[in-house]
């Protein structure tokens, strides 16, 4: 993928993404929020691109990659309002099925292609498929941990904002009530990524979004998980006890085992 081939779309990109500009004000603030999203993902990914010295080709890829990820969010919000696949459709196939009708990728070659869509497919399952080739394993990896640690920062501003206004959208509507489940704990203790299945609460969300911290890939990653304190502040949004201190500490000495031991 050539520096040039990118341009041309994030160019495609704005003008795709303004369809869906909305009077509307909750489908304006969600399409503009899932905008600036996929925006940030990408400058995620060319950090950790970077620090994994990857050559132009692969940068402007996975750059690509970062920019495409979220991109049958818009459709999504605008039909049924809302992000939460499991009462909409699954974002990850509804954006394949745009492009694909788009027809968009027609300018890369068959092994890009197939890189793209396959990391697309990938980026908001549990885990990756078993199957994948070393460079889309790569790939994969890499939208993964640039969407997660964006996905951190979406909450992060969030909780700042939340009291005076609330986002549906975000909670996934969620009740945000003092409970949360024992299995997510039970979970982050046994370093598992937690399952999302049955979640009853805005506190079990947040549970399992600490427990992505074991699924991150790269150093960099865990670097700016650390340096920008994500875990900090989305430990402050949940009960204050002493189980949520001992989850506060596990992930600490995860994450610091991680970034020791590179």
């Amino acid at each position: 993928m050539k520096k040039e081939d990118f341009l041309n779309l994030r160019t495609w990109f704005q003008n795709y993404v303004r369809s869906f500009y909305s009077e509307d004000v909750f489908i304006s603030q969600n399409v503009r929020l899932k905008e600036d999203h996929s925006i940030r993902v990408c400058e995620n990914i060319s950090q950790i691109a970077i620090s994994e010295e990857m050559d132009e080709e692969n940068y402007y890829l996975a750059l690509s990659i970062a920019l495409l990820h979220d991109i049958g969010r818009f459709e999504q919000i605008s039909k049924y309002r809302t992000f939460n696949d499991r009462r909409s459709e699954n974002h990850a196939l509804l954006g394949l099925t745009i492009l694909e009708s788009e027809r968009i990728l027609t300018f890369a070659s068959q092994e890009e292609q197939h890189i793209i869509l396959t990391a697309i497919r990938n980026h908001n399952l549990r885990t990756i498929f078993d199957d994948l080739d070393s460079k889309t394993l790569l790939h994969a990896r890499l939208i993964r941990d640039a969407d997660k640690l964006d996905i951190y920062k979406i909450l992060d501003d969030y909780y700042v904002t939340k009291t005076i206004s609330p986002n549906p959208a975000i909670d996934h509507g969620l009740p945000d009530i003092p409970d949360y489940s024992q299995h997510l704990i039970h979970d982050i203790f046994n370093n598992k990524i937690a399952s999302t299945d049955g979640l009853s609460s805005c506190n079990d969300m947040n549970l399992a979004r600490l427990a992505w911290l074991f699924d991150l890939n790269f150093t960099e990653t865990f670097r700016l998980v650390k340096e920008r304190g994500y875990i900090e502040k989305i430990i402050n949004a949940l009960p204050q006890n002493r189980e949520i201190d001992a989850v506060h500490d596990h992930l600490n000495k995860y994450m610091d085992s991680m970034l020791n031991n590179a």
